[in-house]
Formats: C-alpha cells, structure tokens, sequence
C-alpha cells in the first residue's frame, strides 16, 4: 500500500472514528497512526464503518481535496492549476560598481604664438613665420609710436642654419623677458627646400640671397654658388618675402647667416646698434670679403624702406653653449637704439 493510500485510510478512519482509540500501542505508538495500524482487521470486517466511510466520502466531496492534497504528497499526477501567490519581499540590492573614473581638467590658456604660412617654396614646402602674441607690444594698436615691430630671419642659405638656434631661444622667452614695446615676429627660414638638403641654394639651383629685386643682376649660371636666378624675383620664396616685408614693415630686421663671424659696420643711422650688438655678442665689425653683392635680402629692404634697419649678422661655422641665447637677448637689447 502507498503511503498516499495510508494516509487516505487514516483519514477515512479519523473522520469515521472521530475520536480515536487511546488505548493502543505499538511502534506507531499512540493515536492516529497507532489506531490505524492497531485495528486494520477490526476495519476490514466492520460493515457499520463502510457506511462511515461512504459518509466520509460524501464530506469529502463537500469539503474538496484539502485533506487529501496535504497527506498525497508526489503521487499526484496532475500538477495544481494555479501557484500560491507570490509574497512580495521587499529586496535591497547593493551593488558596488567599481569604476575608474579620469578627471581630466584641461587648461585653456591663450596662445603664445601664432603660426602663419605666407607661401610655398618650389617644392611646396611652407614658409611659416611665427608671431609671438602672448607679449604686451603684440596687443598695442598698430599706429601705437611705441610699437616696434622686429623681424628675426633664421635661415636664407640652406645649408647655414644656427639662425634657427637663435629663433628657437627668441621662442621659448617669457613675455617679461621681451620689452613691452616689441612685437615680435620670427621666420625660421624662407627656404625650407634648401633646409630639407642641407644646400646652399633653393630647389631651382638659386641663391635667394641674390634674387631680390634691388639691383638685380644676372650671376653666373645653375650650378654656380651665386646664381641669381632667371630673373629679379624669380623664386616663389623670394616673392613671398617681399609681399610679406611690404605688409608687416618691420622696424628692424636681423638676417641671419653663416660663416664669417661678423657683423658689417654702418656710417649710417644704425652705426651705433651695429656697434653695440658686436660689443654684446663680440663679434668683429669687419665686411664679408668677396662674392658679388647684388639682389641682397637685406640690402633690398633698406633702400626700399628707407626707414627701416636690416642687417646682416654672420655667426660662426658652430653656436659655443649659450651662444644663441647671447644673440637674442642682443636683438632685444639694441631695439632702444633704433633711429
């Protein structure tokens, strides 16, 4: 007999014998179950509990299956029609995320320089020029008495290039380091094809420092250290400074070269900061000797603009330690001696 058959015979003999019989012991012990397995034959044989029972089955039919569904246990084939409700349970989830987060704080600070291109070389490089806008003499108005505007040219012949030693110190100065009546401008170099070969000349075979319009004359031919070019102006580059020249009109211009250490004296206006900048940086007041001196950057822009001072300033074949920062802290220096 399964147990699901017990318990429905317990059951059965629980509602027929409502109070049971206390008097009967065994391994059940007493009660219920000791009653149910005490007197089975005693059931059996009774005919006055088969009426009981069919009582019993009447009641039940009134009652349902409540009893029997709590004492059938798995033998139940078919599952219940419907869940016990669900109680709702108040659920506290924590749940820690670890995220790294990266605070970026970003520093907006105004530009201390300002690059431009003002053309292109032969072979499309551009020629920058470098404003330095984060001084005082940058923000004065442009017809300010005051205001000197200083040109700084590193490099005209490729292959002479400690000018750009020399525009990189004047670069990485503090505006308290510049007077506040300077506006600064600096052209690394205005042949950057001759910079990329390490040559004298322009792509074209040029010598730029021979093509400018002032007196311009034919010089040899490509090839030779001095040729002019074609014509007067010939070169992209050469046209690109002197629109450029013509715009800003610098008060005082430093061309840079290389290798005669020396800076050319001047019975003129700017005699005396000629002098002055060989005594700071102590170079010789002596001429470059030789070559034919037509077309000169330098030259062109004075006689162009008599009211501007252009010079030459030679530096050595190398820049001893401290060198370039000697020269510019020259340039910056003679601007009070400006006519």
């Amino acid at each position: 007999m399964s147990f699901s058959a017990i318990c429905l015979d317990v059951t059965l003999d629980v509602l027929a014998n409502p109070f049971g019989r206390a008097v009967n012991n065994g391994v059940w012990g007493s009660g219920i179950l000791g009653d149910h397995f005490a007197h089975t034959q005693e059931r059996n044989l009774a005919s006055v509990k088969s009426v009981q029972k069919c009582q019993v089955y009447l009641v039940l039919a009134v009652m349902g299956m409540g009893i029997l569904a709590g004492c059938s246990g798995s033998d139940l084939s078919t599952p219940p029609m419907t869940e016990a409700p669900q109680l709702p349970i108040a659920t506290t989830s924590t749940s820690t995320t670890s995220t790294t987060t990266t605070t970026s704080t970003t520093t907006t600070l105004p530009p201390t320089e300002l690059t431009t291109s003002i053309g292109k070389s032969v072979q499309g490089r551009p020629i920058d020029v470098i404003h330095r806008v984060d001084i005082p003499g940058a923000q004065l108005p442009v017809d300010d008495p005051t205001r000197v505007v200083v040109l700084v040219v590193g490099v005209i012949h490729g292959d002479e290039q400690a000018g750009l030693d020399v525009i990189r110190e004047l670069r990485a100065m503090t505006p308290t380091e510049i007077p506040a009546n300077v506006d600064l401008w600096l052209l690394p170099a205005i042949n950057p094809d001759g910079v990329a070969l390490n040559q004298r000349h322009n792509a074209n075979q040029v010598d730029l420092n021979r093509n400018f319009p002032y007196k311009w004359g034919l010089i040899a031919a490509p090839g030779n250290w001095e040729y002019s070019g074609p014509s007067a102006a010939s070169e992209p580059e050469t046209q690109a400074i002197v629109e450029f020249v013509k715009y800003l009109r610098p008060d005082m211009t430093v061309w840079f070269h290389q290798d005669e250490f020396s800076i050319a004296p001047s019975s003129g206006p700017d005699g005396p900061l000629r002098r002055e900048y060989a005594r700071l940086t102590g170079l010789p007041l002596k001429g470059v000797p030789g070559g034919t001196y037509t077309g000169v950057a330098a030259t062109w822009q004075r006689k162009t603009f008599t009211d501007d001072t252009a010079f030459i300033v030679e530096l050595g074949p190398t820049l001893a330690d401290g060198e370039a920062l000697t020269h510019a802290h020259a340039i910056l220096s003679v601007v009070s001696l400006l006519p």
